[in-house]
This record gives structure tokens, sequence and C-alpha cells, in this order.
């Protein structure tokens, strides 16, 4: 990516990440969910960024990218924020007894990117059923990274996958493509692009943590 490529997205990214915070800001006057809330954007928009940057197969669907499609970039990794968070809650639940429902926190989020709410609360269910079912189940997050590919690839311009027929969480990807639920696998089958796109929700994680403890 040329410096000229890197400082567009900078920018755009930068932008939502003040249109977003600007949005907290009216929601809540409580200064800890503001940092909450603030916290899961930094990250997100860190992990979209990183993944836009990074992912090989994306940067062709991204092209030159515009503020529509990294504002519902941003928005799907700060889900992947608040999967994590809420991850945390369950393993040690002595210590957040008190936390919200995570679907309240996604409906906040849809409401700070402003996007349409159906859709959006779709994508934090499946997508956070799917990271719990390979934290538990798998020795990898292979595919939730191949998914989110996939997701970011649509939001993009290039449709991957018919999402409707789905049914989530997703065992084996091998069952998609042989039910035809994959219209095109190319964006999914880079091992490169897979180990960029974990290292880039980890990077978003590390974010997030940096941003609240530090906030």
């Amino acid at each position: 990516m040329t410096p000229d490529e890197e400082t567009r997205n900078s920018q755009l990214f930068e932008t939502v990440w003040q249109k977003a915070t600007r949005g907290i800001e009216d929601l809540t006057t409580e200064e800890p969910d503001r940092r909450f809330l603030k916290s899961l954007v930094m990250g997100g928009s860190v992990a979209a960024e990183a993944v836009v940057s990074n992912c090989q197969g994306v940067k062709g669907f991204w092209a030159e990218g515009d503020e529509a499609k990294a504002i519902e970039l941003s928005q799907l990794f700060s889900f992947m924020m608040l999967s994590q968070i809420y991850r945390w809650v369950k393993e040690k639940p002595e210590q957040n007894a008190s936390a919200i429902p995570k679907e309240v926190s996604a409906t906040r989020l849809i409401h700070i990117f402003g996007s349409e709410p159906e859709q959006a609360i779709d994508d934090f269910i499946h997508f956070d059923e799917q990271y719990g079912y390979d934290l538990d189940k798998k020795p990898h997050l292979v595919h939730t990274a191949s998914l989110l590919l996939a997701k970011v690839s649509e939001i993009c311009g290039h449709r991957c996958i018919e999402w409707s027929k789905v049914k989530w969480p997703v065992v084996e990807l091998t069952h998609l493509m042989k039910k035809g639920i994959i219209l095109d696998g190319a964006p999914m089958r880079s091992q490169l692009d897979i180990d960029q796109m974990i290292k880039s929700l980890n990077t978003g994680v590390q974010a997030m943590m940096s941003f609240y403890g530090g906030a």
C-alpha cells in the first residue's frame, strides 16, 4: 500500500471515529458508559483499517474506499470487540455480575453508527455466535476469520455468500460450499489473509484495552 493510500485510509477512519465519538457524547452523559463505548469503537476502527490495509484479497474490493464503507466496517469490528469483552465477562462472572446484556450494547453501537438496525443486529448475533463457537470448539479462529473476510468483501461491494442460507454457527466451511451457499470462495481462501484478519482483530483488541485503560 502506498503512502497516499495509507493516508487516505487513515483520514477515512479518523472521520468515522470523530463522528462516532460525537454520537456517543449525545447518547449518554455517564462517563463510564462513554469510555466503554468509545473503547469499542476505537478497537473496531483500528481493526477495520488494518484489514483493508493488510488483507490482499480485500484491497481490490476496497479500492479507494469511502466513508459509508468505513462506517460499516468500523461497526462490524466494533461488534467483534464487544464479543471479546463479553467473552471476558463469561470467563469471570463473579467480577462482572452487573454487566448489561450484550445485545443492549450492540444496539447502542448501531445507534451510534446510524446503520440499519435489523441487519446490523443480525450481523452482531451471528458473528458473536461464531466467535464464541470457534473459541470453545476449535483450536483456531479460521472460520470466524474466513467469514469476516467474506463479510468485509461484501461491504466493499463483492458478494461471497448467500447469508440468508447460512446456519450459524458454521461448523465446517466445506458444508457451505457443498450446499452452494458460497458464491465466491476466493476471498476466503488465502491463509495469509486469514492470518492478517486474526492479527487485525488482536490489534483492535489491544487498541480497545489501551484506550479504555488510558481514557
